[in-house]
This record gives C-alpha cells, structure tokens and sequence, in this order.
C-alpha cells in the first residue's frame, strides 16, 4: 500500500526552494491543489476475509490519517482486485470491524473521496469503490457482486451500496451475479469518468485536484445534504453483516 503525498514538509506549496508565485498564478493554483490530493493505493480481495488482518488494520490507518489532515481536501482510493478465491480462515471480530471501519470511514467522511479502477471490483473492492463519492473506471473494468459472498454476509454493505446508486433492476441484476461493464455503468450515472485502458489512476488524479480547488467547508456542506437524504443507514446494514458473517452463514 502506498500513502501519497508525503510529509506536509515535502509538498509542492511548502518547500523551501519553490519559486514564488504570483496571485492567481495557474502554477500555483495547481501546486496547491496537487498538495491537497491524498491517494491510498490498496490491494483488495473479493472475500475480505482473505485479506490479512494486518493490511486492513495498515489500510484504516492510512486512511484515518489522511481524514484528520487539515490539508487534505479530496481522498483518491485506488483499488485492485485480487482473485484470492474464498477465505478459508473463520473470519475475526477485529477484521471485521475494521472493514467496516474502512467503509464507514469513506462513507461518512467530510472530504470528497475518488475511487479509481482499472481492471475488475468484486466484493469488498466494490464496496469500497461504492462507498466513495465517485468512481472512475478505465472502459475496460468490469463490476461484480458473486451472490455466494452474499449469502454468507460478507457483502451486504456492497449490496446496499449498489442499491442507492443504481436503478433499481440494474442493482438487483448485479446483486444476482451479472457482471456490470464500466461502459454501461457509465451511461447508469454509477462512473463519474471513463479513462483509457490502464488510466483509471491518472484520469481519477485530474478530477481530484479540480475538486481540490473547491473551499473544504463547502464540499463538506454538499456531502452533508447527500447524506441526509439518504434512507437506511449504512451502520445498519453493517450490524446485519456482521452478525451473519460472524455467525458462518451458508
């Protein structure tokens, strides 16, 4: 996993050696709209439950850090999802909480959140996109929700997801096991942007630092009002997860 930028020290806007702008200079605007862009780059298993307990818990933190800096405007979160196969490991009350930390944390976070994918979201990657604000997809990924990952309560925030951000026969045919294309995702309203092939990152980047240049407290209003439209909360259905994938359903 990878946690960008670095230390506040090393940013475009606060090195020592930066030339000086002036007023309004696009080299400027840019430099510091670069600076509040954070991107966290994380290897995601369909079954979280195949995912080691110590890259979750390394994931959150990343996170938590990027969200309590005040100079972080737009979180972009790129995603690749591994073909593990399903865990064969009894899942444990710290890795599921701390999944569940991940997507409430991006659910109800403040800042404008940017998920990118290239190739395939499947379970829990696809939860996590979902849970962003927007999603970027080079036009050749591919969405997924395998319906055994349901039934045995490891996807139910990925189901839930989809149900607020699709119409409602396209979430119940993705709930189903049909594979949604990026290209039909797109004309959905569910992808923001489509990039080229292998692009999803840099096109995910361009659009961050444009809502970067947005003040802070009014994406934070504008997330705020999406949010209290929203019907059932996500905590909820995480709760009903959490009991059924704990409790070995089949």
């Amino acid at each position: 996993m990878n946690f960008l930028p670095d230390s506040p020290a090393e940013r475009p806007d606060t090195q020592a050696d930066s030339p000086v702008y002036e007023p309004g200079d696009p080299a400027q605007d840019d430099a510091l709209n670069e600076a509040r862009v954070c991107v966290l780059e994380l290897d995601v298993s369909a079954d979280a439950g195949a995912m080691p307990p110590p890259a979750i818990a390394a994931g959150i933190e990343a996170l938590s850090t990027a969200l309590r800096d005040p100079e972080i405007r737009v979180v972009v979160l790129v995603l690749r999802c591994l073909d593990n196969g399903p865990s064969q490991t009894p899942a444990t009350p710290a890795q599921v909480d701390a999944m569940h930390d991940w997507l409430l944390a991006l659910w109800d976070s403040d800042k404008a959140t940017v998920a990118a994918v290239d190739g395939e979201a499947d379970g829990a990657a696809l939860a996590l996109a979902l849970a962003c604000d927007l999603l970027v997809t080079s036009r050749e990924a591919r969405l997924r929700l395998q319906p055994r990952l349901q039934h045995a309560g490891r996807a139910a925030a990925a189901g839930w997801l989809a149900a607020q951000r699709l119409p409602g026969s396209a979430a119940s045919a993705l709930c189903l096991g049909c594979e949604l294309d990026a290209v039909r995702a797109h004309a959905m309203g569910l992808v923001a942007e489509l990039a080229p092939a292998r692009l999803a990152r840099e096109q995910a980047m361009a659009l961050a630092r444009r809502l970067a240049g947005q003040p802070a407290q009014a994406l934070a209003g504008v997330k705020h009002q999406l949010a209290a439209r929203a019907g059932q909360g996500l905590a909820e259905v995480l709760a009903g997860e959490r009991a059924r994938w704990l409790g070995g359903a089949r």
